[in-house]
């Protein structure tokens, strides 16, 4: 349910989307009057993976605004490398971006240095009521709106649907469950892999530990009391958690060094019985051998 929902929302992005470029384009036949005899180009840097998925949005947004040419330039997949790049170019001042394709946690860090265009008195309360209350909060920064919602991304737990029913399996509910199913199979010699996650030091490390805090009962910072919980035994036992995945052999000994991509080759691969990633997983299986064979769900919990 939630997640049919979520892609019931991406349906209804692009409509809004399109206003608010047009929006900025005609800002931009203020800014620079010379040009507006001409169509204006307007430049963003995309991961690769995102950037061919777009294509069809693009042709659309173009189809409807002959006078705006949308420039996608691809970028590296890893979120942490996208930021940089963008960082770098602000940074010397003469930017070859326009729009940025920016993760919800880089809002702050942007507006404060004055990358970002406000985007308040561009957008009605009628079209933000289509987004999630977390997307559209996440996006604002001392009460002004600076980033539009285009998706929302949650953690999904990928599974094999074929291993699972030939094993006699249903679809794991806790951490338990996802350590048996995993020991089993791989004991069968069906996979050499039972789960794969986010573990290099980077973004992805941090939401893909937030869900294992959640899933025990643990939390970051409590946002009434600022409290930071990540000395609780709560997230003590999130990381052991964590820990013992590599030391039963049910991740791989370097999933301390995996970024998205990495985990989600080896899980279309067919090298691992579970996966956790973002919802754009979901597009790659469906064109790949697992075709068919592949399910997604909420992802487990403690028992406790």
């Amino acid at each position: 349910m939630r997640i049919s929902k979520q892609l019931q929302s991406i349906k209804k992005i692009p409509r809004t989307l399109v206003a608010l470029i047009a929006s900025i384009a005609a800002a931009l036949f203020f800014i620079l009057p010379a040009l507006t005899q001409q169509p204006v180009t307007i430049k963003v840097l995309i991961q690769a993976l995102e950037a061919e998925q777009l294509q069809p949005i693009v042709e659309e947004f173009e189809k409807q605004n002959p006078d705006i040419n949308l420039d996608i330039i691809e970028a590296p997949n890893e979120t942490n490398q996208v930021e940089d790049l963008y960082t770098s170019a602000f940074l010397l001042g003469e930017s070859p971006y326009d729009l940025v394709y920016m993760d919800i946690v880089w809002v702050p860090k942007f507006a404060a240095a004055g990358w970002l265009m406000p985007l308040s008195d561009r957008v009605s309360q009628e079209e933000l009521e289509q987004f999630l209350n977390g997307d559209v909060n996440g996006g604002t920064y001392e009460g002004e709106l600076y980033r539009m919602p285009f998706r929302s991304d949650v953690g999904m737990l990928y599974y094999r649907t074929d291993w699972l029913k030939q094993a006699g399996y249903k679809p794991p509910e806790t951490f338990d469950d996802l350590v048996q199913i995993s020991q089993d199979l791989q004991s069968r010699d069906t996979v050499e892999w039972g789960y794969l996650w986010q573990g290099k030091q980077y973004e992805g490390l941090s939401a893909m530990f937030v869900e294992i805090l959640e899933g025990f009962g643990g939390f970051w910072v409590d946002p009434d009391t600022l409290k930071v919980g990540l000395d609780q035994p709560e997230a003590i036992q999130g990381a052991e958690f964590l820990r013992s995945l590599i030391k039963k052999n049910i991740s791989p000994p370097g999933i301390t060094t995996y970024a998205e991509p990495a985990t989600h080759r080896l899980f279309i691969n067919g090298e691992s019985v579970f996966l956790r990633n973002w919802p754009y997983v979901y597009g790659l299986a469906l064109d790949s051998p697992i075709e068919g064979e592949f399910a997604i769900k909420e992802m487990p919990h403690s028992r406790q």
